[in-house]
């Protein structure tokens, strides 16, 4: 069965709305940062999705992890702490700052509890970045937040892929000094690149201003400045699809618990995430990620969902999302992330949901039985 109504791209949803924004922005002429009109928005609307003070909206997610770090004071000689799943950027953005990098083992949920993160930190310890994966919450979010608030030790929180995820009933980068969103083009909110970092304290706010390239910033003191500024047109991508963003995401949770509870019944499945149909409502609905008995299981079931027109990620080797590609690694691994997979859940019409995880299950089960692992 062919699902032709899907939509991955989520932001070809609402291509008409942006296209009247883009319109305006460039009918006024005001397309850089000063005087525009739809960045600050997009700032007030971000802040207040999060429950931050404030947004400053940037080129790209990687730029805020940079920024972040750089408010919070990180320096040569100082540690910051990274998950072993994520992007790149997170420890690039330490090292730009000659800070060392430690990574973090993670667990099955693709994030680090405390007990990873805890015999990790020394008195040279400068933050902890958190990342919030695949479309859920780091579980250990709470914990991890209060252990480091009681040792005086910033976090940070990497949203980009966890627009509209809630942890422990707080938005999700609600717990830590700063929080980073990006609307690169695989991200909910795409636009292409661009992202947002956001923060409650106001001397760390008005510095990452500053050096992200806002000239009208003072600063106690000089210091060297960038430009990482997001630009007039970007943000009138992202206004209509943050307007759109819960209907989208009721969409999303629909399809996908029908979909959990199809892979339930897929005998060689042995975790599923999140894990039962009623977990979804932390979830922003964009991912089922499930675990497989061997790396080799998840390669075979990777490409079979492929060549059937599914689409999912298997994180094998080379990929850039995981510490065996970067220069550091855990010291002690805790499991194989390369038994794990995900499955991109689309946008479709309600009427078609049972039938997508009925295909997708079939074509789970014909995979796992052909597998010789």
């Amino acid at each position: 069965m062919s699902f032709d109504a899907a939509v991955y791209q989520y932001s070809h949803l609402t291509v008409d709305h942006q296209r009247h924004q883009v319109d305006a922005a460039l009918t006024a002429g005001r397309i850089a940062t000063l005087g525009a009109r739809y960045i600050p928005r997009l700032e007030r609307r971000a802040a207040a999705l999060l429950g931050r003070a404030e947004a400053i909206a940037v080129d790209s997610g990687s730029s805020g992890l940079v920024l972040a770090l750089r408010g919070l004071g990180v320096r040569p000689g100082q540690e910051v702490i990274i998950p072993e799943v994520g992007w790149v950027s997170m420890g690039a953005a330490a090292a730009s700052l000659g800070a060392g990098v430690r990574v973090a083992a993670v667990t099955e949920t693709l994030t680090p509890t405390w007990e990873q993160i805890a015999p990790l930190i020394t008195p040279a310890t400068g933050a902890v970045i958190l990342a919030h994966l695949r479309g859920r919450p780091a579980p250990d979010t709470p914990r991890i937040a209060a252990e480091l608030s009681a040792r005086g030790i910033p976090l940070v929180e990497d949203c980009a892929q966890a627009w509209g995820v809630t942890a422990a009933g707080r938005p999700a980068g609600a717990w830590g000094q700063a929080a980073v969103l990006s609307t690169n083009t695989y991200k909910i909110i795409a636009t292409g690149e661009g992202g947002l970092v956001l923060a409650d304290e106001p001397r760390m706010l008005g510095f990452m201003r500053a050096v992200a390239g806002d000239t009208r910033q003072p600063t106690p003191q000089a210091v060297w400045r960038g430009k990482s500024r997001m630009n007039e047109l970007t943000a009138a991508l992202a206004l209509p699809q943050l307007d759109f963003l819960p209907t989208l995401l009721d969409s999303l949770r629909a399809l996908q618990q029908h979909v959990i509870s199809a892979l339930a019944t897929v005998e060689g499945i042995t975790g599923l995430a999140p894990a039962t149909a009623e977990d979804t409502s932390q979830s922003n609905g964009s991912l089922v990620g499930m675990w497989l008995p061997t790396a080799t299981h998840a390669e075979q079931a990777a490409d079979a969902l492929f060549r059937a027109g599914f689409r999912c990620w298997w994180p094998g080797p080379g990929d850039l999302h995981t510490a065996a590609a970067w220069p550091v690694q855990p010291e002690q691994p805790v499991v194989d992330v390369r038994r794990y997979l995900d499955v991109q859940i689309p946008w479709l019409p309600a009427g078609e949901h049972a039938a997508f995880a009925h295909q997708l299950a079939a074509t789970l089960t014909a995979a796992l039985k052909e597998s010789p692992c």
